[in-house]
């Protein structure tokens, strides 16, 4: 029986990979449970990577639409495949720099951040603008030098902050052992406008 990733997390090992980095299934899973998305959302993904979590919420949304920039042609190229493999007919692939190649005629319910490429105030003044009233912005950071900007940056302009740090560590077989493997530890940050 095939499985509807509608109602489920995509694994890992579903979406085509490449050398850009991907965020993993359970940082996809808390990160969308985040977003607070319904059947119309409109949803930005800013540095999206290898589209997995653009797809994600395109399988949960079919009636809404979700628009995916990466800058990285590797990422691009990912997201495409990516697209193409899950039929994800409501997301829009943009090949650019946020938030310089953003749309200015959308307003958005939902935003993810998973990179800003350095631009990090720049793109969170486009988010505040682009953001619809009691829309969602979530984050997901790895460095405390990110995570303190956006925090900062959050308390200041929307409300219902909030911090969410996630260490996963996934089982490796060792010969006839098992081990844990840790992931880096991520910061996961929401806000509403």
């Amino acid at each position: 029986m095939a499985v509807d990733y509608r109602l489920t997390s995509v694994p890992d090992d579903a979406f085509i990979r490449g050398k850009v980095p991907m965020t993993k299934e359970e940082v996809r899973t808390v990160t969308l449970s985040k977003l607070r998305l319904h059947e119309h959302a409109v949803v930005l993904d800013i540095g999206a990577g290898t589209g997995s979590l653009s797809i994600e919420c395109a399988l949960k949304i079919p009636n809404g639409s979700v628009y995916a920039i990466e800058r990285n042609d590797e990422g691009i190229d990912l997201i495409h495949k990516n697209k193409s493999q899950f039929g994800c007919e409501n997301l829009e692939v943009i090949s650019g720099m946020a938030p310089d190649d953003l749309p200015e005629t959308v307003m958005f319910d939902s935003i993810i951040i998973g990179g800003t490429g350095g631009n990090m105030l720049d793109v969170l003044e486009y988010c505040r603008a682009h953001l619809k009233e009691e829309g969602w912005i979530v984050a997901n950071m790895i460095t405390l030098e990110n995570m303190s900007l956006f925090l900062n940056y959050a308390k200041s302009h929307f409300k219902n902050v909030e911090v969410v740090q996630i260490n996963v560590s996934k089982s490796k077989m060792l010969k006839d052992i098992t081990m844990l493997m840790a992931n880096n530890p991520i910061f996961v940050i929401s806000a509403q406008k």
